[in-house]
Parts: C-alpha cells; structure tokens; sequence
C-alpha cells in the first residue's frame, strides 16, 4: 500500500504536487494551534484551582503624615488587610493600643504603625534628664510673648539667643548663642500638637503666655547666659527646619538715639609763643657769706677754755646792700659753763709757753 502511494505521487503533475504540499502544511499548522490552545487552557484552569488562598491580617496604616512630638488620634489612622508576609514585625492590629500616645519619630501616609516607631525611647520613661545631652547643662531664663518668639517655639526645636543692651542714649543687640535646643517651654518638655477636626495635625499651633524656657547647653555657654541676662534683655530666635547655614558670623549692631547730645568739643590751650630775641637775664644779687666767727683757745691751769670773738662785723662787698648782723651767740665762760678738765691729759710744754706768752 504504501507502495501505491509512492506510485500515485510519481503520476502527478508538480503543480499537483504542491497544491497537496500546501494542503499538508496547513492541516499541520492547524493541529499545533489547537494542540496548544488545549494545554494553555488547561494548565490555566489548574492553577487556578489549586492556588492556595491569601492569608490576611488588619494592621493599623497612618492616613495622614505625623510629626514628632504629636499624640496619635483615631482620626489620623485606617484600618487595612494586607498580606501576612507584607506585615512588618511589631505592626499595631488595633486603635487602643497607640491612642492618645506621643511619637517621637515622622510617620508617613501609608506606613503601618509599628512598636518600634511608636515607643520609641519616649522621654517620660526616663524624665526630663533624659531629655538632656550627655555634654550639656539645662539653664532656664524668664521670657514673655515678645522675648520668646509668641509662643510658637516649642520643645525640640533649635533658637539663637540674642541680647539687647539698652543704654542713655543707644541700644545694641549682640548674637550671644546659635542653634541652642529647647528643653522645655512653661516646665512643658511634650510640645503636643493640635489635631484639627480634619484630622490633620497643626503642628504650628503656639504655647499660650510662655514664661520661662529651658535650653540645653553646655557648661561654658551655660555661664555666659546667665551673665547676660544680668546685662539685658534675652531674645529667642526660632531658627527654620531646614537653615540655609548652620551657624553665622558673630554679629552686634548699635542704634544711637535721636536725643544723643552733640559730642563736646574740648578747647584747647593756647601754647606759650616764646620770642626769637629774648631779653637777657637780669643776674640776682649775691648775697655776702658770713666769715666764720673766729675762736680764741684760753688754758687755764689744767682746764682748756673756748670763747669766740664779741663784735666782730662781717665783710661787706662794695657796692652790695648792707646785711644785718646777727648776733653771734658766744660761749659760756663761767665757772658754772667751764668744761670738764682734762682728766689724765698732760699739758705740752708748747701749749704751757704759748699760755704765758699770751
């Protein structure tokens, strides 16, 4: 038979030929389509049928963003199924577990609440000293709704202090402290946003008649604040979340009153001219020097005597003023007045010829 076939094929024209080649050729694309076709289905239809179904779990999702430091309200959460291997570890499954609870971390829209973000190392675990740096001191200084920026400065935030010195006649305001952190404003260290009814958070809402603010600093600004608070007035600064620079330059500026007086102009004295030809000078008269007063040895046996010479004038220049004389104060020859003798003294034979030549 198959010989036949081969036979019959040989009798046929070529154009016969590829007219059954063609025919052949489209009954067998025809089988692999629909060959195809069935396995697809079929494999479809089984998968289907034997795909495990998706376990879910309700997690607790933020529906609007939150910013550290706000209490959580039901209003800014949503409760949503997502896939068990989707749920991070720690995610809240219920409301009552983080309402009315403090983050200190931003949550996003769409991000699953979770233990770790919510009770994150919250500051009232370890009180306000947990707040403190390691490296800082905190120091309060006393403001009021004008010193202390009205009120929107709030605990966690960064200010320059700056201090204004008020003189008689000038003011100047010098740039004491940059980016110090605020502790706490009114012995309130929370800085609890305000949840609108739309459950949006108002995080600018201001601290109503702040009084006292607290810093952290560390021990040398610590005494260079409360220094200047003895010196003038604080003023706080509330620096942006983002500054363009981190620190600036120190900086001071004066402000001199209107009503300062003129300065006083100081007159000056005039200097002594002294003439090119000075007169010559007239020379003082000198005034005669009083001769020594001259003194007569007198020997008396074994006593030796003094006695000076009565009347005896001074020499007188010519042509000078006559001196007064003084009198010349002689000494005493009475017995009473003599001198001791010379008590173991022998007299010279010169001193004994001279006395009785005289």
């Amino acid at each position: 038979m198959f010989q036949k076939l081969i036979n019959k094929l040989n009798d046929l024209r070529p154009r016969q030929l590829l007219m059954l080649a063609g025919l052949a050729a489209i009954l067998m694309f025809l089988t692999l389509y629909v060959a195809m076709s069935f396995f697809a289905k079929e494999e479809v239809v089984i998968t289907e049928d034997n795909k495990p179904p998706i376990e879910t779990t309700p997690v607790v999702v933020a529906k609007i963003n939150i910013t550290p430091r706000t209490r959580i309200q039901d209003s800014m959460l949503q409760i949503k199924e997502m896939p068990n291997d989707l749920i991070p570890d720690g995610a809240i499954r219920s409301f009552d577990d983080v309402r009315d609870i403090q983050v200190k971390v931003s949550i996003f829209a769409g991000d699953v609440l979770t233990i770790q973000k919510v009770f994150a190392e919250r500051a009232e675990e370890a009180g306000f000293v947990g707040t403190i740096p390691s490296d800082c001191r905190a120091v309060s200084i006393s403001v009021n709704d004008i010193t202390g920026v009205a009120g929107f400065a709030k605990p966690g935030d960064y200010v320059d202090l700056l201090l204004a010195e008020k003189s008689p006649y000038s003011a100047t305001t010098t740039m004491l402290l940059q980016n110090v952190p605020l502790l706490s404003i009114n012995q309130d260290m929370t800085g609890t946003s305000v949840v609108e009814e739309t459950g949006v958070a108002n995080a600018t809402a201001a601290i109503s008649s702040p009084t006292i603010a607290t810093f952290a600093l560390n021990p040398e600004d610590t005494l260079k604040l409360i220094s200047a608070t003895k010196l003038g007035e604080i003023y706080m600064s509330l620096r942006p979340t983002n500054p363009q620079n981190s620190y600036v330059a120190a900086m001071e500026y004066t402000l001199d009153s209107v009503n300062m007086p003129p300065p006083e102009t100081k007159t000056e004295t005039p200097m002594p001219v002294i003439p090119e030809n000075p007169p010559p000078a007239v020379p003082l008269p000198q005034l005669p020097m009083t001769p020594p007063v001259p003194k007569i040895e007198i020997i008396q046996g074994d006593e030796v005597t003094q006695k000076a010479e009565e009347n005896v004038m001074p020499m007188i220049p010519s042509g000078a003023a006559p001196v007064p004389s003084s009198p010349v104060a002689s000494r005493p020859t009475s017995t009473s007045q003599v001198a001791q003798p010379l008590e173991n003294t022998p007299l010279s034979n010169s001193r004994v010829a001279s006395s009785f030549r005289d």
